[in-house]
This record gives C-alpha cells, structure tokens and sequence, in this order.
C-alpha cells in the first residue's frame, strides 16, 4: 500500500541550531501514529514540516508517492494534508457555522459540512450559532477538529490534542480520532501524554532531542516510554 505521506530522512533548523536530526517516518490510510515526547523534543517542527511550514534543511517530504518538498503549506493543503495546530486556533469572534463555512473553499456543500461535523461532534450543533470565544476549551478543539475533517482531507496532523483538557473530554476527542481513521484518512497525533493517544494508536514513536529514539507497537512504546527519557521513577508522565 502506498504511504500517504512520508518524511525521508528530514532535517531541519532555526537558523545554524538543528532541531530535527534526519528522521524517517511514515503514514498509510487507516494509520494514527502517535509521536509521543517531551516539550523541546521538536514534534511540533517535525508536523511543520510535513504541513509545509517550515521548510526542511535536507531529505525529503512525500505525499502519495510525490515529492513534495518545498511545496507551500496552501497547496499542500489543497493536495489533502491539514494540521490542527497546538491551540486550537479558533477565530474567538465567529460563530461555529462561520468557522465551518470557512472549509468551503474545497468545494463542499455548509449543509453537507455541517452534517458531517454535527455528527461526529453533537455539542457543536447546539453551538452553532455561537462565538467560538465563549465556548470551553474541549469545544473549542472539538471546532477546530471539526473545521479540519470538513476539507476531506487525506492525511491530518493533530498537534498537541489534549492540551488544557479534562480527561473525558480527552477521550471524546481521540474516540472521533478512530473513527476518523478508520474512513482511510491517515493521521499523525503529536503528544506529551501518552496514555489517550496509544489507545488508538496503530503504530507509536517516541522523539527525543529532534530525533526518533523508538518507534514500535502502542504496547512496545509503553513499555519503553519511561526508561527512554523519563526514568523509571519519573511520577509525572500518565501512563
């Protein structure tokens, strides 16, 4: 099966100072990766680069067999790859139809939009004519998750999903995550904490100091999570 999207030995920096030291992976349809690390690791950089907003310094980006390197983030977006950035990144002031009308520019229907959001996320139908700032934040992400899948994309990059969320919530979100992988969209989840991400995962990494220290099953990156850079006695990192 061809992988969707591939990073082939990237590297990339700020400046002279590297922050991804040649790292390989690869998603295909049906697949959530995990990349699971700890602040600085540069996850965030690494979904960057694969979303075309920053560019790499060597070794390529590969879109369905394309090499896409270099291409900007608008056209790879039109191509079917979008990222929910760590933040959400919601319009405070815009209703919850205007957000969603915004993913009309691929050329879907707000009715057909709206019925697919509206169905993965109920709450949001009842939010629909309001501001998105008044909103909580796990409605806010549900938005922002919600707005992304509405541009039927082929490969989704979530940065950070649990970030500032109850665990209810947590687990509400990563339950669309599968959903939404199992209709062959490909998905790279970003995370600190790994315990809502490997429950869906198909395949897990752990990124350290810019590079990729293990990469495996959910099961064999649990196992390692803590040993590979917390140290077994570490208390903070939920398992």
């Amino acid at each position: 099966m061809t992988s969707l999207l591939e990073l082939r030995n990237v590297r990339a920096s700020y400046g002279e100072i590297e922050v991804i030291h040649g790292v390989t992976i690869s998603v295909e349809p049906g697949d959530v990766l995990g990349i699971l690390g700890p602040n600085g690791a540069g996850k965030t950089t690494l979904l960057k680069v694969a979303a075309g907003l920053h560019m790499p310094s060597s070794g390529a980006v590969v879109v369905a067999g394309r090499d896409v390197t270099g291409i900007s983030a608008d056209k790879l977006a039109r191509a079917g790859l979008c990222l929910v950035p760590e933040g959400r990144g919601v319009f405070p002031n815009l209703t919850v139809r205007e957000h969603l009308r915004m993913a009309t520019y691929r050329g879907v229907s707000l009715s057909d939009i709206e019925e697919a959001a509206y169905h993965q996320f109920p709450r949001l139908k009842e939010r629909r004519d309001q501001a998105a700032g008044t909103m909580s934040g796990g409605e806010q992400q549900m938005l922002s998750v919600a707005r992304a899948v509405a541009t039927k994309p082929s490969v989704l990059l979530l940065d950070e999903l649990s970030m500032g969320l109850a665990p209810m919530i947590v687990e509400e979100l990563f339950g669309v995550v599968a959903k939404i992988a199992s209709e062959g969209i490909a998905i790279i989840v970003v995370e600190q904490f790994a315990k809502a991400v490997l429950g869906v995962a198909t395949k897990a990494a752990i990124m350290i100091d810019g590079g990729i220290s293990a990469m495996g099953t959910p099961h064999d990156i649990h196992d390692q999570l803590s040993a590979a850079y917390l140290g077994t006695s570490h208390k903070g990192f939920p398992s």
